[in-house]
């Protein structure tokens, strides 16, 4: 029970939702809905000793909304490690000069083939050769993070262990660079290729913003019933759908999976930690590739720092 990803699954009848955790299925709980048996099995996992936060990851995946069902062909996931590393960045401060801003800004800047922007702090050029150097890498199989102390473009790394699961065609077809760590545990950032473009769906409420003075632009769904995040156009899919590939632009690049592929991978050694989210196939009547955003030109400020700023994780094993 000492790590907060929790590989779950449930069943459904007339009586409502039951969840019970797969290597403990003794610590299960049962509710009218699934919002009722969520809320009384994390209760369950707290008063078993678990995680007061905890992240549950289902094998099988959880019965889809209708409208989840159709966007979900052919049925793709996006995984990652539920973790944030650290780098030995300069870190953010009150009261910081111009100089001092410039230097941290300067820092960020060697991370990509291209400075990165002064107003929104992300780059929209790949990365550059300079490998990560990581103070804290990640508990679990994988995580996210970013290289600087502010706003800038997410990231993610992968172990060896992760990597040893994948077959040597899943891995060649990935590029990967090794990080710089102290520790045995190996941990590799994702880089590339470039995969099928996000993309908006007409209809659905778009939350996101586009910089003012580079260009740059972030966007996503958050919306109540339907578990996808991110669309991507099923014409832009390959034919052959690889059983692993990368979705996004640099230098963003997210790993996804079929879902048969995510289910022989899940619960293994080398994806603790690692959650998934539905990506949406959207058909091709539906997609707006260039969707309008509000601008935004203000710096970050200190009253967005949780926007900005990552949370710090706890020591590294």
């Amino acid at each position: 029970m000492e790590h907060n990803v929790y590989i779950c699954q449930w069943s459904k009848s007339a009586d409502g939702f039951t969840l019970w955790i797969k290597s403990r299925p003794q610590i299960r709980a049962s509710g009218g809905t699934y919002a009722e048996a969520e809320e009384r099995f994390i209760e369950a996992i707290q008063d078993a000793g678990g995680a007061m936060h905890a992240v549950m990851e289902f094998d099988p995946p959880l019965p889809k909304s209708e409208l989840e069902r159709k966007y979900s062909h052919p049925e793709i996931y996006q995984i990652v490690g539920d973790d944030c590393f650290e780098m030995d960045a300069p870190r953010w401060k009150w009261g910081e000069t111009e100089q001092e801003i410039d230097e941290r800004l300067r820092w960020n800047d060697a991370y990509f083939e291209s400075p990165v922007c002064r107003q929104c702090r992300h780059a929209r050029s790949r990365r550059s050769e300079k490998p990560l150097t990581l103070e804290y890498a990640s508990r679990y199989d994988g995580a996210f993070g970013q290289v600087g102390s502010e706003g800038s473009n997410s990231l993610q790394i992968v172990s060896e262990g992760f990597l040893d699961l994948l077959t040597p065609e899943e891995r060649a077809a990935l590029e990967l660079r090794p990080t710089i760590r102290k520790g045995r545990k190996k941990f590799f950032e994702l880089i590339g290729p470039e995969g099928p473009p996000l993309v908006a769906v007409a209809g659905l409420k778009l939350a996101g913003w586009e910089c003012s003075r580079c260009g740059y632009r972030t966007f996503g769904y958050s919306i109540e019933g339907l578990n996808i995040g991110d669309f991507v156009a099923r014409a832009d899919l390959p034919a052959k759908l690889p059983s692993v590939f990368t979705i996004g632009s640099y230098p963003e690049i997210e790993l996804a999976v079929t879902a048969a592929r995510w289910r022989e991978l899940v619960g293994r050694k080398g994806t603790r930690g690692f959650i998934s989210r539905l990506v949406g196939v959207a058909p091709e009547n539906e997609v707006i590739r260039n969707p309008v955003l509000p601008l935004r030109e203000a710096e970050p400020t200190p009253s967005s720092l949780e926007e900005w700023l990552g949370s710090s994780p706890d020591d590294d094993e």
